[in-house]
């Protein structure tokens, strides 16, 4: 096994030992306790209504430090590999000039998930011959910014193994295209125990294609954060994208009139974005960077 690969074995391993034991260790205790677990939009039930006690508290923390993993990946690797001669963590990236637009990078961010979502909804919309009803107010407006910042702080702390390390790293030996789609097979993969947990109510064969579904939508989106940090070198930038997406998502699909193909049109939608990116800024690079 190659240096690129031994890395990115450990960094794997790491993320998933880390995160599944807590995800599923948390499902197990909630099941043999019958305590709720609180996240995402389970945080506002608990800054508006607190929590029922001490033990639910400690588990939905449990729950939520899961994301964690993929930065405990790339400390991992930093300690199996210390003493070895090839250590290092990761060859300085060409290009490490951070963008001089960042106002613009910054517009992209904002816009992108609410034109993509909207659209999706323009269709779903359609297709219910704009007779179906959009259920707005699942989470009020005001609690926006405070879920945004709850992203940013969990899930979007992802971004530093899966971006900032695995992609660059992967980058050193498949082209970036190729980098892309290995993290974002590997990405949805790592969530499958949190979509098992938030689906498995619903029966057998909606977890499964949930997790199909969650799949092809992951793997483009992989993509379109990969041409953001490799254009920009700046990973808060992929932190940003990722919690805004979330919590985007949480208000634009939750009013969706058809909650099961809204998701469908989102990822037919990032697949054509991914593709443009890729055709535009080439296989190779993936950036707006030159050279």
């Amino acid at each position: 096994m190659d240096n690129v690969m031994k890395k990115s074995a450990i960094f794997y391993g790491a993320t998933i030992l880390v995160s599944w034991t807590l995800w599923i260790g948390a499902m197990a205790i909630s099941g043999q306790t019958g305590v709720e677990i609180l996240y995402n939009e389970g945080f506002y039930t608990a800054l508006t209504e607190g929590v029922e006690s001490v033990g639910q508290l400690l588990l939905s923390l449990l729950f939520t430090a899961a994301v964690y993993g993929p930065i405990a990946g790339v400390v991992a690797v930093g300690l199996v590999m210390r003493n070895r001669k090839d250590g290092s963590l990761l060859p300085p990236p060409a290009g490490k000039k951070r963008p001089a637009n960042i106002g613009g990078w910054l517009l992209f961010i904002l816009l992108y998930p609410v034109l993509l979502f909207s659209a999706a909804l323009l269709v779903t919309w359609t297709m219910t011959g704009f007779t179906g009803e959009f259920n707005w107010g699942v989470l009020p407006l005001w609690f926006l910014p405070v879920f945004f910042l709850f992203q940013c702080v969990t899930s979007g702390m992802e971004e530093f193994g899966w971006r900032g390390y695995l992609q660059p790293l992967l980058q050193t030996r498949f082209t970036a295209e190729q980098a892309c789609f290995r993290v974002g097979v590997l990405w949805s993969i790592w969530h499958y125990p949190f979509i098992i947990y938030l689906n498995y109510s619903a029966g057998t064969t909606a977890v499964l294609l949930t997790l199909v579904g969650f799949t092809l939508l992951t793997i483009p989106q992989a993509y379109v954060l990969g041409w953001l940090y490799n254009s920009t070198r700046n990973v808060w930038l992929c932190v940003i994208l990722h919690a805004w997406a979330n919590t985007a998502s949480s208000y634009l699909l939750a009013a969706s009139p058809l909650p099961l193909v809204t998701p469908i049109a989102v990822a037919i939608g990032t697949w054509l974005v991914a593709n443009y990116l890729v055709k535009k800024y080439g296989k190779e690079k993936l950036s707006t960077q030159a050279g």
